[in-house]
This record gives structure tokens, sequence and C-alpha cells, in this order.
């Protein structure tokens, strides 16, 4: 082979992504940890993306004056964290001070090994801008660094916090 098509079938073989693990993984998270929201005395939990993907976060969760709209990003990967962010959740997260995206570490079996978050400051200086009306970004990959994503949930009250664990 030459080394353009070398070159091509690496370009061609980087690109691929197992989308049926990555929606296997994402369900996943979510449910864990709606399981893990609901078994905190008190709270209330809506798993809203059961039902409607239109709300622009996951988890509707409220617990005495704590009221959250949490988007879920789950991975099974220790180190790198890779979020996929669709415009319509990102400007859900501009309009929606209870919106917070929330990082979920799973374990091999795919339960839960970390709960962190990103802060929204982040996110909008990490998203791409629109430099025509012609044309617009509909979703972004997001590479966040380690040290972007906090321990837990600030936006929960001190109980819940202490039932996540550390990112």
């Amino acid at each position: 082979m030459d080394p353009d098509a070398v070159f091509g079938q690496l370009v061609s073989s980087w690109g691929k992504v197992d989308t049926a693990a990555r929606e296997r993984v994402g369900a996943a998270g979510e449910e864990a940890l709606v399981n893990l929201l609901r078994d905190i005395s008190g709270s209330r939990v809506d798993h809203v993306s059961t039902w409607s993907d239109g709300f622009g976060y996951d988890i509707a969760f409220s617990r005495g004056l704590v009221n959250a709209h949490l988007e879920v990003k789950s991975t099974t990967r220790r180190g790198r964290f890779t979020a996929y962010l669709s415009r319509h959740e990102y400007n859900v997260m501009l309009r929606d001070p209870r919106w917070t995206l929330v990082t979920v570490r799973l374990s091999d079996d795919l339960t839960i090994d970390g709960v962190g978050t990103v802060p929204n400051d982040w996110i909008i200086g990490s998203t791409p801008c629109d430099s025509s009306p012609a044309g617009s970004w509909a979703s972004c990959k997001l590479e966040v660094p380690a040290n972007v994503i906090g321990d837990g949930m600030r936006s929960l009250d001190d109980e819940v916090a202490r039932r996540l664990p550390p990112w």
C-alpha cells in the first residue's frame, strides 16, 4: 500500500464510533444515577429522557428547596472524559439556572464509580461559535480535562452530595 492509502485506512478506522456501545453506557449511567437518587429519602426523581428528549436534560431532581435539571454524560474510561453536547442541551443550559452537566464514571459492570460536574462557564468557553447565519453547529464533542470536573454535584444538598462517589 502506498503511504496515502495507509493514511486513509488509519483515518477511516479512527473515525469509527461504536454508537451502540455509547448508547448502552449512556443509558446505564442515567439509570444508575436515577436509582441512586431515588434511594435518598424525600427525593423526587423524574427520568424525563425515557419519555421525551425535548427537555434538554435527562433527570429532573427535587428534594426540599433543591431543584436540579441534570444532563448526564457517562463513560467507562479512566482519565480522559469525552462528552457530546447537542445544541439544544447547550441552549437549555444558557436559559435554565438549574441545568447541570453531570459526569458519571461506570465500572466494567456498569455500576457507578464516580460522579462529577462540569462548570457551565467552561462549557460556554469550549463550544463552537457560529460564524455566519448560513451555518450553525448542531452538536459538539467536548474533551473535558480531569482538572475541570468537580467531585459530586454542588447544586444538590449535603446529604445527597455525601452519597455520591467522588469523580
